[in-house]
């Protein structure tokens, strides 16, 4: 129960922070993929789909939800996320993501993944999206690697 409280004031709080007006906006994303089982054995199918906060280019503060982590296919993890993209470049940019939350299903519990990738641009608005991460709930640990979609507005 604590843990949920813990998630449900993080994200709480990255909503009331607000971003500046000047580049604010908000990003849409959509990403499939697979989470490895305990200890990198095997790996089965998991999706999620994010809603961010644009701070600016560069920064996006958000809440994601899905199916699929390194406990369970059938979990249902809800967590607060960033992603970062690194001044490198300008049509592929590295990224840097990491998301804490909690995990609704059979196995609940804490959560926390980070990682990076790719944004890859697709045009003014929207990207392409190639992304790998160390995930680690509780005792259990593996990894994540999901292909999506961005889209800005």
């Amino acid at each position: 129960m604590r843990h949920t409280q813990l998630s449900i004031a993080f994200i709480l709080a990255l909503a009331l922070t607000g971003a500046p007006p000047a580049t604010a906006g908000i990003v849409l994303t959509g990403t499939a993929g697979a989470d490895s089982h305990d200890h990198f054995r095997g790996a089965a199918f998991a999706y999620n789909a994010a809603l961010y906060a644009k701070f600016d280019d560069m920064t996006l503060l958000g809440v994601q939800a899905g199916q699929g982590t390194v406990a369970s296919t059938s979990d249902i993890p809800i967590t607060g996320t960033a992603l970062i993209r690194l001044p490198i470049g300008r049509v592929v940019l590295p990224v840097a993501i990491g998301d804490v939350g909690y995990v609704l299903g059979d196995k609940s519990g804490l959560i926390w993944k980070g990682g990076g990738g790719f944004d890859i641009r697709n045009g003014r608005r929207s990207s392409f999206l190639a992304l790998g991460a160390y995930e680690r709930k509780g005792s259990l640990a593996g990894w994540s690697a999901r292909l999506g979609l961005l889209l800005e507005f």
